[in-house]
Parts: C-alpha cells; structure tokens; sequence
C-alpha cells in the first residue's frame, strides 16, 4: 500500500512499515516511520523483490524435497506462481531500476542465513523467534525455486548487478543500460 500511496499525485503524509527479521514481520504501527514529504528515491530491499512468474511446465518439476514430499500437488508452487502474476506484478512494475545482488550459488543462501540469525541471537535481549539449523534449511527451500530463477532473470535484466563472493563482499559491479 505505501507504494501505491507515495505514487498518487498529491501527497499527504503517512507512515512507513519497519520490519522486523527475527520475527519475520512488521513492527507494531507505532514503530513505523512518519513520511511528511514525498521521498525521491525508495530504495526496496527484499529476497523475492522482482521475482517472475515460471510456467506451469517448469513448476510441475521439484527442485527440492520439500516440493517433491510436501507440495505433490503443486498447491504452494500455482499459489506462490498465481501472486507473482497478479499482486506482485503490480509492485514490481512500480519499480524503475533494479539492483540485484547475485549470489555465488544457493548453498549461500543457507550459510548466510545461519550468519543472519546467529547475529539476531547475538543482538536480541529479549525472546523473539531465532531459527535452528533444520529451521533455515527448510525455511530456505520455500524460496529455492524463486531464488534460481532470480538468478537467471534479474542477472540479465537488472540495472545492476553486483557479483558477490562467498565472503559478502562485491566482487563486481555492472551497469546495463
């Protein structure tokens, strides 16, 4: 919704959503940040942000246990490939440049991951939910197959994409026109 806000002609303030990893959502709305002007630039962080729909003969194949056992019957892939048409289609064409951070291969996904909530331990003074390691590597298979064909997508079409390398570090940068 707040895209769709600051998009419209006149502008009056409101207020932006913060999100909170450890318990993967949003704060309470008192936590959001007030917005009184139009911002200029909105910079979207997300995993997902500028995933495409796959065709109905590329979700009917596994990538992963999780789908071959759990989703037999294609219900979570048609689900999660219906919003990728539809909601996240409208989104993602609000988006006027993309910068994709391509991963070396996906088992980074998992290590990185780990790193993540081991940090959020760490950090957190106070109980909130911090994943196990069976908990992130099932956690990460719901998004394998999104995350791969990020991978071949955005690699071709974001403006840009910076090459990282097992170490988080950005091994290089290139700009499409």
């Amino acid at each position: 919704k707040f895209f769709y806000f600051i998009k419209k002609k006149k502008f009056k303030k409101t207020k932006l959503p913060k999100f909170d990893k450890s318990i993967d959502d949003r704060l309470k709305k008192k936590y959001w940040f007030n917005i009184k002007e139009r911002p200029e630039i909105v910079i979207l962080e997300g995993w997902c942000v500028g995933a495409r729909p796959q065709s109905n003969s590329l979700i009917k194949k596994p990538v992963n246990i999780l789908e071959k056992y759990e989703d037999e019957n294609l219900i979570w892939r048609k689900h999660v490939n219906e919003k990728l048409k539809r909601e996240y289609k409208k989104l993602f064409a609000m988006i006027d440049y993309y910068i994709f951070m391509k991963i070396p291969n996906f088992n980074m996904v998992f290590k990185w991951r780990q790193l993540q909530e081991s940090k959020l331990r760490k950090k957190l003074y106070y109980k909130k939910k911090i994943m196990t390691y069976s908990a992130i590597k099932r956690f990460i298979m719901f998004y394998q197959r999104i995350t791969l064909q990020m991978i071949k997508d955005l690699s071709k079409s974001a403006s840009i994409v910076m090459l990282l390398s097992k170490n988080h570090e950005i091994k290089k940068i290139l700009f499409k026109s």
